[in-house]
């Protein structure tokens, strides 16, 4: 087998980066997306499992337990795409360090 020539390896390398950039670098808010997720969760289930509760419930205590409610449901669906983002990633520096 024939060893690959510069021209290629040129070609292969710029194709690699414009798929980065064009694939991987734009969903890495997921990450961020992520992290806030899991910190509002995990502040409002600890103030909800630990704090005193009001005998009244107001309208700004529903919007909180609303608030975490929707994020407790995000949770799993942004941990599968950090997940996926994260191995499509590798994948793409394996490649890359070929």
């Amino acid at each position: 087998m024939q060893r690959p020539s510069d021209n290629w390896k040129k070609l292969r390398r710029a194709s690699l980066e414009r798929a980065r950039r064009n694939m991987i670098e734009p969903l890495e808010p997921v990450y961020l997306a992520l992290l806030a997720t899991n910190a509002l969760y995990l502040v409002g289930f600890l103030n909800l499992s630990f704090a005193d509760q009001p005998s009244e419930y107001t309208l700004l205590s529903g919007a909180f337990i609303s608030i975490v409610a929707l994020a407790g449901v995000l949770v799993p669906f942004l941990t599968g795409s950090a997940l996926t983002l994260r191995l499509a990633d590798q994948r793409w520096r394996n490649l890359f360090h070929d």
